[in-house]
């Protein structure tokens, strides 16, 4: 299993309890497709900086993940077709060994 970063950009105007219903289902169906360690960050409403269709603004959630690597397509795939999700990307969260960490201070 890997670890995943999850962004799922919803319609605002589809969910009035600020997409929790939606992070439940998205919850049940990564745990259903043997996934753990689910983290959600509701990240709020924010403007775009170009309209998505005629929509002005979106929803926010973040997820963070361990999932089998087989199944993410499959994950990304569910939501495509979902009219409530404007935009979803899914990116590996391994952070490397040997990472470079910048020192901001000096």
């Amino acid at each position: 299993m890997k670890k995943y970063d999850a962004i799922f950009i919803l319609n605002d105007r589809k969910y009035e309890d600020g997409g929790e219903a939606f992070s439940k289902k998205v919850e049940e169906q990564i745990v259903s497709l043997g996934g753990s360690d689910v983290t959600v960050k509701n990240m709020g409403r924010k403007q775009f900086a170009r309209a998505i269709g005629k929509r002005t603004s979106g929803l926010y959630l973040r997820f963070f993940l361990n999932l089998p690597e087989d199944k993410v397509s499959e994950f990304i795939e569910s939501y495509r077709l979902d009219n409530t999700v404007l935009r979803t990307v899914v990116y590996n969260y391994e952070i490397p060994e040997n990472a470079v960490t910048l020192d901001l201070n000096k």
